[in-house]
């Protein structure tokens, strides 16, 4: 079936009966009902978020795709017609990630991401080993085989500057104000604490000699850290060292001194850690400890179509039916968008490979998009307010 070649047909009016089937367009564009699906997906999830109870092995796993440049794009597309998504040298951290609801996919599908595989949970635990799921409030998880899960989380890569990058961003997520390091202080006895020291404290784990000397000590030893136990030990000679180096001369020199111990160091490291994790709960991310991930047969690959300013325009665009007329109308972008797409697909057998393929309307889904980021943020609203009365309440 050359989908293609009935693309470039209807679009050059060569006869009057160009339209495709409505099953061609099922098996490779989609039509309204996939759209439907994926947003009766997300509606479970947002219910899923009123929900606190714990969720076991999901329906349904999503893993969004970047096409990146035309070299990476060859590549990414031999991969996924051999059913595979593999981390290729110089990825984050050698481990693929993908998630147990369709959260990635309303909030990058189009813009920092260019399609999503949506794969039944059943057979692709069938075909993938060591799959995980990210704990996100377990620091002995997150700092398991070098902070891989860390580094997974935040899309960083294991290399000298990118440690760096983690490293200021675990410090600042947890002395991210002077409350919290005053916090810290308390719990190790320090009741008459002024909140000036804390600052200095706090300020003198954000500085930039430290997080050089300290990322240094961090990337040359990732090997050798397994737990927070390990986490602690190998950092805290040099977060001592550095602490004090940065705050000499300074009013903070003897604050530094008194307080900064391994035992504070080990509440700041694990405080950071999973901060920093949870602002990415939300994405109930799973991964494979491995730079490749199978992908079942079974599974749907919804791609990141034209943005239409109507639902008829996309219908006329998918079934190319717009007329040679399509061009002179500013649709120039979408026609070769859909074109180089539907050949993509045709070329590495995408559409034979797997259950669908289904290009979306991204005027369509835009528009879903917002309707249901809305409701997200009222329920996480509502969430937030309910636990501040608890607190309150007390």
């Amino acid at each position: 079936m050359q989908l293609a070649k009935k693309f470039r047909d209807g679009m050059n009016m060569l006869k009057k009966d160009g339209e495709l089937s409505d099953e061609e367009l099922e098996q490779v564009v989609g039509g309204s009902k996939d759209m439907k699906h994926l947003v009766e997906n997300w509606r479970s999830y947002l219910k899923e978020l009123e929900n606190t109870s714990q969720v076991g092995i999901p329906k349904k796993f999503y893993i969004s795709i970047a096409f990146g440049g035309a070299r990476h794009l060859e590549q990414l597309m031999k991969d996924l017609a051999n059913g595979q998504v593999i981390k290729q040298p110089g990825g984050n951290t050698g481990i693929v990630g993908f998630a147990d609801n369709p959260s990635n996919f309303m909030q990058f599908h189009g813009t920092q991401r260019d399609a999503t595989m949506v794969m039944p949970a059943k057979e692709f635990l069938d075909i993938n080993d060591s799959v995980v799921k990210i704990e996100y409030d377990n620091a002995d998880f997150l700092t398991q085989d070098g902070l891989k899960a860390i580094f997974r989380v935040v899309e960083k890569q294991q290399t000298d500057h990118e440690t760096q990058i983690v490293l200021r961003r675990l410090m600042q997520n947890a002395a991210n104000s002077v409350t919290a390091m005053e916090n810290f202080l308390k719990q190790l006895g320090h009741t008459d604490l002024d909140r000036l020291d804390a600052d200095r404290v706090s300020d003198s784990l954000d500085h930039p000699h430290l997080i050089r000397g300290v990322g240094a000590v961090l990337f040359k030893n990732l090997d050798n850290i397994n737990d927070l136990d390990s986490y602690h030990k190998i950092l805290t000679p040099s977060i001592m060292k550095y602490s004090r180096e940065v705050s000499k001369g300074t009013p903070a020199e003897s604050v530094v001194e008194k307080y900064m111990t391994p035992e504070l160091i080990k509440l700041v490291l694990k405080d950071g850690l999973i901060n920093t994790a949870e602002t990415f709960k939300e994405e109930n991310e799973w991964v494979v400890d491995s730079n490749v991930l199978n992908i079942p047969d079974s599974s749907t690959l919804y791609v990141a179509g034209p943005e239409m300013k109507t639902k008829k325009l996309f219908q006329q665009l998918k079934k190319g039916t717009l007329g040679p007329g399509a061009m002179e109308r500013g649709l120039g972008y979408e026609v070769k968008k859909m074109q180089s797409l539907l050949d993509l697909i045709e070329k590495y057998g995408l559409d034979k490979k797997y259950k669908k393929v289904i290009i979306t309307d991204l005027g369509v889904f835009k528009k879903a998009k917002f309707k249901w980021d809305q409701k997200r943020r009222e329920l996480k609203y509502a969430k937030e307010k309910e636990k501040d009365m608890s607190i309150a309440a007390e």
